[in-house]
């Protein structure tokens, strides 16, 4: 595995993990249920998720996981019900196709009803795609593609798996843009430009100032060591004045653009231990322009 697989798998599982906790919440409704996360985690963690149902070890975990990452947990629970939201939307608008760029441990095929009819696609890193064979069920309607982003043609690799671009298809690309090269997202962006107009995009990405220090947000300078530390550090971030243009570019009409408190404060309210950090981590939706 290489260097840049092992730290996207550790930050999966993190991810997963926090959906695993929200999975068992209940002190309110939990925003969603994924049964799938807990099967991702290692030993530690899944006893973690275990002693989560009791509320003392609960509310000592959750205190726990937020100030060691400030804002991370509930950036992942608010933006894992942003997106399901939207999903749900366009399959009920008629939209056939779903694309996972980077499923990693992305359960959405498997958990939304939604998506019963729907034909999907997950597209990953082989490791990932061999690691989803053997955690989620076969099925005729899901394909499971491997690929490297930096080097392979994602438009030739899709094609070849029965992808259909002239069919509206939603996109989910999160947890994916700030590890690629600028060049990569480009590439990407440049295919579902050209794919049917109507056809939706929903993508995570980091804000520039992260990288090039030129703005200052709470957290982040731990969060970028931790991530040097596992062994890739973040390539790629968008200036939200700019994001729009760039779009724009590869036929793309911008719809939204959130900070973190934006979209978890929709969920989760707006108390500040609630949303402290992680606002560097937004989350964009576009559609494909008409031609």
């Amino acid at each position: 595995m290489s260097r840049l697989e092992r730290a996207e798998s550790r930050t999966a599982q993190y991810v997963a993990f926090y959906r695993a906790l929200e999975t068992t919440e209940r002190a309110r409704s939990p925003l969603f249920k994924d049964p799938y996360a807990t099967s991702f985690l290692d030993r530690g963690l899944r006893l973690a998720v275990w002693a989560s149902r009791l509320a003392p070890l609960r509310k000592a975990l959750v205190t726990y996981a937020d100030r060691r990452a400030p804002g991370a947990r509930t950036s992942a629970i608010g933006r894992t019900k942003f997106i399901d939201d939207i999903v749900r939307a366009e399959i009920r608008a008629g939209v056939g196709q779903l694309v996972l760029l980077g499923a990693g441990y992305d359960a959405r095929p498997y958990r939304i009803a939604e998506l019963a009819q729907a034909r999907v696609f997950e597209v990953d890193q082989p490791n990932m795609i061999e690691m989803r064979a053997s955690h989620f069920p076969r099925s005729s309607r899901v394909r499971r593609v491997a690929i490297d982003f930096v080097r392979d043609d994602l438009a030739a690799t899709l094609r070849q798996a029965g992808f259909e671009s002239e069919k509206r298809t939603i996109f989910i690309w999160e947890g994916v843009t700030n590890y690629l090269t600028e060049q990569a997202v480009g590439s990407v962006l440049s295919f579902i430009g050209g794919c049917a107009p109507g056809t939706t995009i929903i993508f995570t990405y980091i804000h520039r100032g992260v990288l090039d220090g030129t703005e200052r947000f709470e957290g982040a300078d731990k969060l970028m060591e931790n991530v040097r530390r596992l062994g890739e550090p973040w390539r790629f971030g968008i200036h939200p004045d700019e994001l729009r243009g760039l779009l724009s570019g590869f036929g793309i009409e911008l719809l939204e653009d959130f900070g973190a408190d934006e979209y978890r404060s929709r969920y989760l309210g707006t108390e500040p231990s609630d949303l402290r950090g992680y606002r560097f981590y937004r989350i964009a939706v576009g559609k494909v322009a008409p031609r």
